[in-house]
């Protein structure tokens, strides 16, 4: 595989598109909205559409828990969950919450985002002003850049100079950059990217530093940004203990939980079957073998599923799960589902793996 990165002209198409598709901010009176359903809010009588990720923000908004919401829903139906919902946010009204936040999508015309306080939004045009500062002055090449109809921004830079090898492992050879999110969940937000050439996956490091979040551009702001790329740049964007935590994953084999998490996740992404996804993580396999021994996977809890050793090493799930987010595999999956497994794949090879602290014992 070479080193691939998106041409000028590529890179100005969609920084036009991210700009036009800037969400709106409206704050509204909380006695002015009800909740028709998971999928449409009422703002003084009008119906306007909203997306999943904005439901969630309502939940969360009028204290309920989403584990409860979801045995009520079960148990009571849709139009009960409806009537509770809408009875906490008289509540919250009643108590003080006079208004929330709503978060527009022009190009969906939807609601994407509620939030309790008011939340200053970012506009994509100064996201990606400052993201070509940082690009220009790290000389950083940009792997990746997508938008979605929200308005939700990603870009993925590395620097071609920034490459490390790992002493005695073949063909893994990665490039050190940053990544950039701008959306009304998260905010601005920068992370250590891995673009890792000898399948060209994509891995964001978020749980191997901290994640710097950008809420507005005043001077102090600014100077802490820079100064903490100044840091990571010096380190050729290799986040700490990087090399280490590789060693550790090849040697260390996958619980069946590490597993089925990964399993589960690429699944509810892609809408695949199980069978498909064997190529990436060998889950139906490693069952039946368990089950060849006369011990039942299914009925395991979660904690004995942790204690459980597959044979397939922590790095090859790792590997599976950024291969499958970032290749054309022939599933369904949006920017948006690719840069999650990225994400996850981050947080998975910085996590202490479950078998890392297995002993072998005399008795």
């Amino acid at each position: 595989m070479k080193y691939t990165t998106l041409s000028q002209d590529v890179f100005d198409t969609t920084a036009k598109l991210a700009i036009d598709r800037q969400p709106i901010r409206k704050e509204v009176s909380l006695k002015s909205l009800e909740i028709v359903n998971d999928k449409t809010m009422s703002v003084d009588g009008l119906h306007i559409p909203m997306s999943h990720q904005a439901f969630k923000d309502v939940i969360k908004a009028v204290g309920l828990p989403v584990t409860f919401d979801r045995s009520f829903t079960g148990a009571f139906g849709e139009k009960a969950r409806q009537q509770l919902i809408n009875r906490l946010k008289s509540s919250m009204a009643a108590k003080g919450q006079s208004s929330v936040s709503l978060v527009v999508s022009p190009e969906a015309k939807s609601i994407i985002g509620v939030h309790k306080s008011p939340k200053d939004l970012i506009s994509n045009e100064s996201f990606l002003k400052t993201a070509s500062q940082v690009i220009d002055r790290h000389s950083l090449e940009v792997n990746n850049f997508t938008v979605n109809e929200d308005g939700n921004i990603y870009i993925s830079t590395s620097n071609p100079k920034n490459q490390w090898g790992l002493q005695g492992l073949k063909d893994e050879d990665f490039f050190g950059g940053v990544s950039f999110i701008n959306n009304p969940k998260d905010g601005f937000q920068l992370s250590p990217f891995l673009y890792r050439l000898v399948c060209a996956n994509g891995m964001i490091g978020k749980a191997f530093e901290d994640t710097m979040k950008i809420t507005s551009f005043d001077a102090r702001g600014m100077e802490a940004l820079f100064n903490e790329l100044n840091i990571m740049a010096k380190a050729g964007f290799k986040p700490a203990k990087f090399e280490e935590q590789v060693r550790t994953a090849i040697s260390t084999k996958a619980s069946l939980f590490e597993m089925e998490e990964t399993y589960n996740m690429m699944r509810s992404f892609s809408g695949a079957e199980y069978k498909e996804l064997e190529a990436w993580v060998p889950l139906q396999a490693t069952r039946a073998r368990y089950h060849a021994a006369g011990m039942d996977t299914i009925t395991m809890s979660k904690d004995q599923k942790k204690n459980a050793k597959t044979g397939t090493p922590i790095w090859d799930v790792i590997n599976g799960l950024t291969h499958f987010s970032t290749h054309d595999n022939g599933f369904r999956l949006d920017d948006t589902d690719r840069r999650r497994m990225q994400v996850e794949a981050g947080r998975l090879l910085a996590k202490e793996f479950d078998m890392a602290n297995q002993v072998k014992s005399p008795f």
